[in-house]
């Protein structure tokens, strides 16, 4: 009797490291309180340094891709830092987690070009990645990210079939 085959899973493990991002841009709301806020805080010291000793143990460090708001990497350099030296891919998240629905064309631009400096800055080699907050697009982001430099974008929903990835 012929040895089954296995079929090949992939697997693409991706963090988005919000930290306060989220709550200064797209969870902006009068309602918010120090809980809140102190989750972020607790992301930044607590979860980046477990989920970074995680994939180490699992010598997965280097395969994981973390999104991160330019805001992040500004507020926590040693959490950006440490996921800069794992050697885990660094790609943009917004610089406060912005809705590009609510932004013009000239600020959805800036947004993207300042967190791909930002994170330049924090050691990062140049992200080819951008995953939109809230996977929120204008009509134009897609040209605008290949203008800039950008290999994919992380905001469209995939799902794998028989026939490859198909686009949702």
């Amino acid at each position: 009797m012929a040895t089954p085959i296995s079929p090949k899973i992939r697997v693409v493990l991706s963090i988005d490291f919000d930290a306060v991002s989220g709550w200064l841009g797209t969870g902006a709301h009068p309602d918010n309180n120090l809980a809140d806020y102190s989750s972020g805080f607790f992301a930044a010291h607590v979860g980046v340094p477990r989920l970074l000793r995680l994939f180490a143990k699992h010598g997965i460090a280097s395969h994981v891709t973390w999104f991160v708001p330019g805001h992040s990497a500004e507020s926590f350099p040693e959490a950006m830092a440490a996921i800069v030296a794992s050697g885990a891919e660094v790609a943009c998240h917004g610089y406060a987690h912005e809705d590009a629905a609510k932004l013009s064309p000239e600020q959805e631009r800036d947004v993207i070009v300042r967190c791909v400096e930002v994170l330049q800055q924090a050691g990062a080699p140049r992200p080819s990645g951008w995953r939109a907050p809230l996977y929120s697009v204008r009509e134009g982001t897609l040209e605008l990210l290949e203008e800039l430099g950008f290999e994919y974008g992380g905001f469209v929903l995939l799902y794998a079939s028989d026939f490859g990835l198909l686009f949702l």
